[in-house]
């Protein structure tokens, strides 16, 4: 009788199978017609199955409706979430077809709700409107904040929605939560272990997106500090509200911003000098997500080229959220047998980027449509030509003769930092900056 396979050698062997087995599909696949794949392609693919798979996010839920009285999304942390609002006329329905929610949900959300509340009175409201669903479309939980107390919520119950209309006095606390990453370098791990609720990591990923990609960057014994508003209804925590202030330090990069709002200008953040944050680009075009630490390795983008044009993979599961690096316009949203689904973003700036091999945009974009930095323009998968679930980014900028050329799509990750974007606190105005903002700086330096 044999002795027990060690789990190790096991685990190795299997892995082992497996690469060679998808190496086997991949030469197929070239032979049956797959020219436009280069061979770095061929050898990421199989760098890939031998690291572990990266499975789909945002599958759909067994159940959706949950025991928490106020928290509807408590347990929807692998769902996509989205927050919108509904203002300037816009009205429920075509928020959530702007969301890309399927149109069969979006008939039953509104027979579900329009017992609780009028919904012609909801466009042009400003309500903030919060949506969790899967990377088809599928909604299974929202929430309409009607007022400071007051929401709507709707869970997936069936064919259905339940629908529940909550009223409870509004309390907003301030608190300061210190992180210290731990072997994996992971946030959302370093959250949980905090006993915070998993949403926090992607909110302080969206705050340091300019400075920090949380997925790739950080580095075991990295430490945050955030001050932030927790929002609770009633005595039950409800959400996260906004970030006040921010610290990062890491091995790689320091970061400290405050929020901060200049007379007559809207809320931003900016350094303890005064200067804003936002730039140009972001870090990475990726939302954060929750991962397995161990699987993170594989997220590090890669530089490929495919007939004769320079871009960058990153192997990612289907249905991550794909940001737009910059404010632009659309330029064009199709689908191509090499590309797959495609979107052509062109940035104020005068650079172009292109997104391939997407699973699907995110809701209907038309060229001439502007986007915001940060938005959401659609969910990576393997539409065209390509062998794993992946985003390929290109970006494209004229050259001294006037014709677009793609460039170098790794300055993103680079230490060459993009232009920071808006004005810096007028000298006249420095001295209040620094009274008005010192109780959050302070707090910061207390939560070492």
């Amino acid at each position: 009788m044999r002795a027990p396979a060690d789990p190790r050698e096991r685990k190795i062997r299997n892995r082992t199978i497996a690469g060679l087995g998808l190496l086997a599909l991949i030469n197929a696949y070239v032979l049956l017609g797959g020219d436009g794949i280069s061979a770095l392609k061929l050898q990421s693919a199989v760098i890939g199955a031998a690291g572990g798979p990266l499975p789909p996010v945002a599958d759909p839920p067994e159940h959706a409706c949950t025991h928490d009285p106020v928290r509807i999304f408590s347990e929807l942390d692998g769902l996509l979430r989205f927050e919108v609002l509904l203002h300037g006329g816009v009205t429920l329905r075509l928020s959530l077809l702007e969301l890309g929610v399927l149109a069969e949900d979006i008939d039953r959300i509104e027979a579900s709700i329009r017992s609780k509340v009028d919904l012609g009175l909801l466009g042009g409201s400003g309500a903030p409107l919060r949506v969790a669903m899967d990377r088809s479309g599928g909604v299974h939980a929202l929430e309409i904040e009607l007022s400071e107390g007051h929401v709507l919520q709707a869970c997936r119950e069936g064919d259905t929605f339940d629908v529940r209309n909550l009223q409870h006095p509004l309390r907003t606390d301030v608190e300061v939560i210190a992180l210290e990453l731990g072997r994996h370098a992971d946030l959302t791990t370093a959250v949980r272990d905090a006993g915070e609720a998993p949403e926090l990591a992607e909110l302080i990923a969206r705050t340091f997106a300019p400075e920090v990609d949380f997925l790739t960057e950080t580095r075991p014994g990295d430490q945050v500090q955030v001050m932030v508003e927790k929002r609770w209804l009633g005595r039950k925590f409800h959400r996260y509200g906004a970030v006040l202030a921010a610290r990062f330090r890491g091995s790689v990069r320091r970061a400290t911003m405050v929020r901060y709002a200049p007379e007559g200008q809207p809320s931003a953040f900016y350094t303890a000098e005064g200067k804003p944050v936002r730039r140009a680009l972001l870090r990475s075009p990726v939302a954060h997500f929750a991962v397995d630490p161990e699987a993170r390795e594989m997220l590090l983008p890669s530089v490929e080229v495919v007939e004769g044009q320079l871009g960058a993979a990153y192997r990612l599961p289907e249905g991550v959220p794909i940001l737009a690096l910059g404010d632009g316009t659309i330029r064009a949203a199709d689908r191509t047998t090499e590309e797959g689904v495609f979107v052509d973003l062109e940035l104020d700036s005068g650079m172009t980027v292109r997104y391939a091999h997407l699973m699907r945009t995110l809701g209907e974009l038309r060229p001439g449509m502007r986007v915001a930095q940060g938005q959401v323009v659609g969910l990576a998968g393997h539409t065209g030509r390509t062998p794993f679930d992946r985003l390929r980014l290109e970006l494209w900028a004229p050259g001294e003769d006037g014709e677009m050329a793609t460039i170098d799509p790794m300055r993103l990750t680079t230490g060459e930092r993009p232009d920071v974007v808006g004005e810096a606190i007028a000298e006249a105005a420095m001295l209040r900056f620094r009274e008005d903002t010192e109780p959050q700086r302070r707090a910061l330096r207390l939560a070492d």
